[in-house]
């Protein structure tokens, strides 16, 4: 009998719908900004700090006060901006992850993400926690205190799910951090962006023979 596999799934772009950069999800909330004209120090800063808010450095309002003076907008722009950029699971996630299941995997997510984010895709009262609500493990980075593709985050979740990596099917959308898994012995595959993943991640778990 074959041992039991762990799907692991990043969030964004491959089982929930996000916004395609600062400058779609500022277009959005209704605000005029144009992020290309940003100046690069404001850019690496911004950048800096998300990578803070990412590993549980700071508030996440510290940081939209922070972006609001760096940006010249008004705070209130930019927490609507952040609030906004989730945008719903996928068609067919929930599906997926009781298809999982049934078939006798176990599942997870691992995401970098920060704990305003996180609390919209883990609430059981919006769209986002009703799909993603099956998952039996569940990692983000603000809460390891590590982030993709820094090898501690990776080996935290083999230490708390008891997976030997060699049985670990791992889907992510950044190159860099499918790299890092395989490094581990992972199973990884990089999920193409497009309108909706799920289809093709259905495909690898059937080539994998997770899924019939």
């Amino acid at each position: 009998m074959m041992e039991q596999r762990l799907v692991v799934f990043d969030l964004g772009r491959v089982l929930v719908r996000i916004c395609d950069g600062w400058q779609h999800a500022f277009e959005l909330a209704g605000v005029g900004l144009s992020v290309e004209q940003m100046d690069a120090a404001v850019r690496a800063h911004l950048h800096a700090g998300v990578c803070r808010i990412e590993v549980g450095e700071g508030e996440v309002a510290d940081f939209c006060r922070t972006a609001a003076g760096h940006l010249q907008i008004p705070e209130e722009a930019v927490t609507r901006m952040w609030r906004g950029y989730t945008l719903g699971p996928y068609p067919g996630v929930a599906e997926l992850i009781e298809e999982l299941h049934r078939a006798g995997a176990a599942t997870a997510c691992l995401s970098n993400t920060n704990a305003e984010h996180w609390r919209v895709l883990m609430d059981p009262a919006d769209a986002h926690g009703r799909a993603l609500g099956g998952l039996k493990h569940r990692f983000a980075s603000h809460l390891v205190r590590a982030r993709k593709p820094d090898a501690a985050i990776y080996a935290h979740l083999e230490r708390e799910t008891g997976f030997d990596p060699a049985w670990i099917i791992f889907f992510d959308d950044v190159a860099e951090n499918v790299e890092a898994a395989r490094e581990r012995g992972w199973r990884a595959h990089l999920v193409e962006r497009c309108e909706n993943p799920i289809p093709g991640i259905r495909q690898v778990l059937r080539d994998e023979g997770v899924l019939a």
